[in-house]
């Protein structure tokens, strides 16, 4: 099993766009070369689909899965721990009620010291399934608990084993060789079809993991039995297609159909769900409508973070209709899990903090508990309406084109159709003219003839018909004028922001609470922020920890409250536990109320360095303010 430090490791190199060096892995995680190195080898052991690949420029990954990740071929032998109590799990449920522990030790060529490790980690993964038992009687293993829990075991383990391969669906159907998976993907559509109901695309292989093991542990007469009360789910559309679809299945297959069956299948759809509905004026209670309830969470956001949601009919759409399915679930006690939750909750830190809020609000106004899947859910779809607005504020472009009327046209129309939804094409020109184009301002020149003036902006020659090697020059134009734009509100926001008085350096303090309340206290002192300042930064830390991987923490209130905007900056002496991390800076933020704007601009920045081992591990090891300051605004 992975220790905490080899998950980080293996966050660090998927989120970089580099190679990364021994050196910085070991400053970044706060231990030495030979640790690295040695956690490296372990990793290539005991991970089953990845490998990390290494030469003189460092280490980064290769998620290819190798050619003999084929899990239940009969010829395969199980290499690692995991691999070995997949194939032992396996084995129980779809093969043999007992498996004999000598012959699997010679057909596997391990020592009994081996399968002995891999049984105890076998005990660890039952742990989260309280009615399963690995008992043993001399040489014989045989798993013992209620149906329900065994398959939840297995599908999970399966997960785990495919999740590089996951959209592969010939892989996936070569784990059930009884049946025909592609057979019951079809008939499941059908079913869908008919009721005009869908799932998550990206949650459907693993809708057909959970029914390629019912149906495999049917065929062997296992069935669920259900102890709980789901009346309330009988009349549902996700009961009708699950018994609708078992019924198509047992004509193929004839295996039994039972209730308790297609009850199961009618939960596990219930967590997938992606229906289309127009019920947004379903009440939460007699007065609170989720319609409301939604307008009232944009409002929301724009009065914290100064992003302007309100008029996105999608994303209004998306956020009623996933409230509705939250409250469905959180009823009938329904637990769904993100795939992505590592990454949406890592790599895109304002759209996850926004999330935080949102969730806060669901909260507080249903009574229910959000927890972090519920959160990263909410992140994709605010996400989403982000992106859509981001290229509302579209460049500027003049075209400068000397040719004939329809040529130039069909130049033009080919521009703004690859690139509507970055540029606003301001004008068509046959000839450059400094005054005309100063005056219309523009933040592009494309011309389809050499050009050269004494006018500070961007100028790409293309040619008239716009081939791709065009394309790729406007696209690489339009992303450097990204750069400086983001460049520009970020050295302007973050120099008078970040004083030499609120930046600590070597902060001798051991947990985070005592460096939250030291930087708090300090910015109080200042008179910068109120005495509930303090308090509200804990609490949003008790909601989730704001530590990264990356060696970093970044606290702040849930709320903009502060009476100036400031950025305080402490470099610990020594790394401390923050959550699930360790932590070496601290960047304190305190926002003034209606610029909740350079919130944004702060996580921009941040995304930006975390794709930069080299000026994170430099930023680490800065010894005084003006180095600190020199190095961000890089």
């Amino acid at each position: 099993m992975l220790n905490g430090r080899q998950k980080r490791i293996i966050m660090l190199l998927k989120d970089s766009e580099r190679w990364i060096t021994g050196k910085e892995l070991s400053e970044l995680l706060h231990v030495s070369d030979r640790t690295i190195r040695s956690d490296i080898a372990y990793i290539n052991l005991h991970y089953d689909y990845m490998f990390v690949q290494s030469n003189r420029s460092g280490y980064h990954i290769n998620e290819e899965i190798p050619s003999g990740n084929t899990i239940n071929s009969e010829n395969e032998i199980p290499q690692t721990c995991f691999q070995r109590c997949f194939y032992i799990v396996h084995e129980l449920l779809f093969k043999e009620n007992e498996l004999n522990l000598v012959i699997f030790m010679n057909k596997v060529f391990v020592s009994d010291s081996s399968i002995e490790n891999d049984l105890k980690k076998l005990k660890e993964i039952l742990k989260p399934y309280p009615s399963l038992e690995l008992v043993r009687y001399k040489s014989y293993i045989s798993l013992k608990g209620n149906e329900k829990d065994k398959r939840e075991l297995y599908v999970n383990l399966l997960l785990k084993k495919i999740k590089g391969n996951l959209l592969n669906f010939d892989f996936l159907a070569a784990l059930f060789p009884k049946f025909d998976l592609f057979t019951a993907k079809k008939l499941l559509e059908v079913a869908f079809k008919k009721y005009n109901y869908s799932v998550r695309e990206m949650e459907f292989p693993v809708v057909m993991a959970y029914i390629g093991v019912a149906i495999s542990r049917m065929l062997s007469y296992n069935y669920i039995e259900i102890d709980d009360d789901y009346e309330n789910i009988v009349g549902s559309t996700e009961f009708s297609i699950a018994e609708d679809f078992y019924k198509d299945m047992s004509k193929e297959l004839h295996f039994k159909i039972k209730k308790d069956e297609s009850i199961i299948l009618a939960l596990i759809l219930l967590g997938k769900i992606q229906a289309d509905t127009n019920e947004n004026m379903l009440l939460i209670n007699s007065d609170y409508k989720v319609n409301q309830l939604v307008s009232d969470i944009l409002e929301s956001i724009y009065v914290q973070f100064d992003v302007d949601l309100r008029g996105d009919e999608d994303l209004k759409d998306g956020l009623s209709t996933h409230i509705q399915q939250l409250l469905h679930r959180k009823k009938n006690n329904i637990q769904i899990s993100n795939l992505y939750l590592d990454e949406l909750k890592y790599k895109y830190p304002f759209f996850f903090e926004m999330a935080i809020k949102v969730g806060e609000i669901i909260e507080n106004n249903l009574n229910v508990s959000i927890d972090e899947n519920d959160i990263s859910f909410i992140e994709q779809h605010l996400g989403a309406a982000l992106e859509r607005m981001n290229y509302k504020d579209k460049y500027r472009v003049i075209i400068i084109n000397p040719n004939n009327q329809a040529l130039s046209r069909l130049c033009t129309k080919k521009i703004a159709g690859i690139f509507h939804e970055r540029i606003t094409v301001a004008s068509c020109m046959n000839y450059f003219e400094e005054k005309e184009v100063s005056r219309i301002k523009p933040d592009l020149i494309l011309t389809t003839f050499p050009l050269e003036h004494n006018l500070d902006i961007l100028t790409v020659q293309i040619s008239i018909f716009i081939n791709s090697e065009d394309e790729i020059k406007i696209f690489k134009a339009l992303n450097l004028l990204d750069n400086k734009r983001f460049k520009e509100e970020f050295v302007t926001s973050f120099r008078s922001m970040m004083e030499p008085r609120f930046f600590y350096f070597d902060l001798d303090l051991d947990t985070p609470e005592e460096v939250l309340s030291f930087m708090s206290d300090e910015l109080y002192n200042a008179g910068l922020v109120d005495k509930d300042f303090k308090e509200a930064v804990l609490k949003r830390e008790e909601l989730s920890p704001t530590s990264f991987v990356y060696s970093f923490a970044i606290p702040h209130p849930l709320t903009a409250i502060s009476k100036e905007s400031k950025i305080a900056v402490a470099l610990l002496k020594r790394p401390i536990q923050w959550g699930e991390f360790k932590v070496k800076l601290v960047l304190l933020l305190a926002i003034q109320k209606d610029n909740e704007k350079i919130i944004r601009t702060f996580f921009d920045w941040l995304s930006d360095i975390v794709g930069d081992p080299k000026k994170l591990t430099s930023i680490m090891k800065i010894k005084n303010y003006d180095e600190f300051i020199s190095l961000i605004l890089k």
